[in-house]
Formats: C-alpha cells, sequence, structure tokens
C-alpha cells in the first residue's frame, strides 16, 4: 500500500476504532465512506483489484456474520460491516488481518477474565481489527 492510501487507511481505521472504544459502536456513517473510498482506490489500481476486494468483502461479511449468530452477542454488526470494507480494501490479506485481531482479542479477554474472574465484561473488537489491518500492511 503506498504512503497516501496507507494514511488514508489509517485515519479510518483510528476514527473507527476510536469511536467503537468510546461507543461501542461502528457507525455507518464512518464505514460507508470508508467502502466507498475503498472501492475507488480498488478501481484506480492503488490497492488490490476491484473483483478481489468485492470477492474478500463479501467472503469477509460472510465469514464474521457466521461468527456473529453463534456468538449471540460476543460480536457486533458493526463488527462484521467493518470486516468487509476491510476486505475492499485488504483484499485477501483481510483473513489474515481477521486472524491476528482474533488471536489479540483472544489473549486479552483471557487476561481480563483471569483478572476479573467476570465472564460479563465486554471489548470492542474494531480495535483488533485496526492492529490486525495495519500489521498486514507494515
Amino acid at each position: 500500500m503506498e504512503n497516501f492510501t496507507f494514511v488514508v487507511f489509517a485515519i479510518f481505521l483510528s476514527v473507527i476504532a476510536i469511536v467503537d472504544v468510546k461507543t461501542k459502536m461502528i457507525y455507518d456513517k464512518i464505514l460507508i465512506p470508508m467502502a466507498a473510498v475503498g472501492i475507488f482506490f480498488d478501481a484506480a489500481g492503488w490497492l488490490v483489484p476491484v473483483d478481489e476486494g468485492i470477492f474478500c468483502a463479501a467472503i469477509g461479511f460472510v465469514m464474521m456474520y457466521a461468527v456473529f449468530k453463534m456468538a449471540r452477542g460476543g460480536l457486533g454488526g458493526g463488527d462484521v460491516k467493518f470486516s468487509a470494507v476491510l476486505g475492499l480494501w485488504l483484499g485477501t490479506k483481510l483473513f489474515s488481518a481477521i486472524l491476528i485481531a482474533s488471536v489479540l482479542a483472544a489473549v486479552v479477554g483471557i487476561f481480563f477474565y483471569v483478572k476479573t474472574r467476570d465472564a460479563k465484561f465486554e471489548i470492542p473488537f474494531a480495535p483488533f481489527l485496526t492492529i490486525g489491518a495495519l500489521l498486514t500492511e507494515i
């Protein structure tokens, strides 16, 4: 990812992560512009081929939607949509980003559980997706 596209990507990711930490929400008013810019960058040849971006967005959405349904509240709908948008930007690197995010979130979750012995805490997932996405682009 070139410098300009990386900076734009990092700004979107930072806003989403901060908003998720503060509100436990990922808003469409951030995701829709990020998706539009991702498609534009794909079409311009700056990220991944358009067909790869759209395919990975669809697979990422379906994958995370399945987790959303199975987790019964352990994952939010915003995380599902965020994963799809990341597919537009990352292409096949999306799957590495999700794996990194999942491992990091699991480690943090285990730490919090051991520390508090309370399984009822909530950890926003977008910051972990952000870290995973950034690590795949470094």
